[in-house]
């Protein structure tokens, strides 16, 4: 992978140079114009690092529209000057999705994006490979298809080996044991749908976990004093049951270190344990998209919900947000389902709704109801029978 650097910090460039095998071109570039020229003369080049605070004439929104001019297909990493919702925003919807903020990225970490950039590209090549070598299989006379076929398998035997070991950890599983995951902008309703959503399954022995380590909220929901959550180390002692079928985990952020950063594989082995215990894990994940162990989760859900609601400035940050999932964390589409939340007599029609969402299956539309606040204020105590309803539906719509 070729890659140039646009920092105004030649230190990052020699280390990229010294800590990785990639080919790093010419010197950390200075200022605005000298990207146009490099881009120009090296129409090859796989991946820009750049800096907001990158000297130059020109609107930091224009540089990155001409940059994706000249090389459509060229990665972008950015490094925002502060933390900004709608320039996050803007690069988002310019393909940009590796975004970091100033003091916030350390080298190490910088690397580490580069190489997982770097795998989905590799992976992508596989994937046009393939394609290609099925043309040749279909088009070819036998003597071609036998050799195309031959390197096709071998393709498909790499592919399925990068996959054994992640198979193998889920053969003792029930097959009948789901984990559903709760996921959508902020502010959207997650930890109320998921608490309702806990409440009302029946027959099932149910682990609700509150993994919004920014905004946890389900100990209040569920009347649980801060204290009770406990410290341990050992996440099972930090359970806590609620109910007899319903026990809840909401210290998570034990899981972490200071940085919000966690294991790759730790998520990962703690659901597969988690799961052989419960018939349904009910999972209230963060609205922030940067965090490996939100793609962890959402890799090893069966069922995702998905809220949103009925207003262009969410449907918006919806989109964008669906699209990470898809394109960037090559989530399954079939498992992600739409629900409509807060809808009222000011919401966008229905029928706009089914052709912007068209290629998901839209699960159910929760109308606004204040009935939701008083059923946090008494702690889930009392669901009214409209409420009950739209939920008993979806619940039988998820097969729990």
């Amino acid at each position: 992978m070729k890659i140039i650097t646009a920092l105004e910090n030649p230190i990052t460039n020699k280390k990229l140079k010294e800590k990785t095998n990639f080919e790093i071109i010419g010197n950390d570039i200075q200022y605005q114009e000298g990207i146009i020229e490099v881009l120009q003369k090296n129409p090859e080049i796989n991946l820009l690092i750049i800096s907001e605070l990158l000297s130059g004439q020109m609107n930091f929104k224009k540089l990155i529209e001409q940059i994706k001019l000249i090389n459509k297909k060229i990665e972008i990493i950015v490094i925002l000057k502060n933390e900004n919702e709608e320039m996050k925003n803007y690069l988002i919807s310019k393909g940009v999705f590796n975004i970091f903020y100033n003091n916030k990225i350390t080298n190490d970490e910088l690397i580490d994006t580069i190489n997982k950039i770097n795998n989905i590209n590799k992976e992508n090549e596989i994937n046009e490979e393939i394609k290609n070598l099925k043309k040749i299989i279909l088009e070819k006379n036998n003597t071609r298809k036998n050799i195309a076929k031959e390197i096709y398998l071998k393709l498909i035997n790499k592919i399925k080996e990068r996959k054994h070991v992640e198979n193998l950890n889920q053969i003792n599983i029930k097959e009948k044991n789901k984990i559903i995951s709760i996921v959508g902008t902020n502010g959207i309703g997650k930890s109320i749908f998921c608490s309702i959503l806990t409440k009302l399954i029946k027959n099932k022995k149910i682990l609700l976990i509150d993994f919004d380590i920014f905004n946890q909220s389900i100990n209040s929901i569920f009347n649980v004093k801060k204290e009770d959550i406990g410290t341990q180390k050992n996440i099972n002692n930090s359970i806590i049951k609620i109910e007899k079928n319903i026990h809840l985990l909401c210290g998570t952020t034990l899981l972490f270190d200071e940085n919000y950063k966690i294991e790759k594989n730790k998520i990962k082995n703690l659901l597969e344990e988690l799961l052989i215990k419960y018939d349904v894990i009910i999972i209230d994940t963060t609205s922030e998209c940067f965090f490996d162990y939100t793609k962890e989760i959402l890799e090893k859900s069966n069922i995702i919900l998905f809220l949103t609601e009925a207003n262009l400035i969410e449907l918006k940050k919806s989109k964008n947000l669906l699209d990470i999932y898809i394109n960037q964390w090559k989530i399954d589409r079939k498992k992600i389902n739409i629900i409509f939340n807060k809808m009222n007599i000011n919401s966008i029609d229905e029928k706009i709704l089914k052709v912007l969402f068209s290629d998901f299956n839209i699960l159910e539309k929760i109308k606004l109801d204040y009935n939701f606040n008083l059923i946090i204020n008494n702690n889930l105590k009392n669901i009214n029978k409209k409420i009950k309803n739209k939920f008993e539906k979806i619940i039988e719509k998820c097969e729990l």
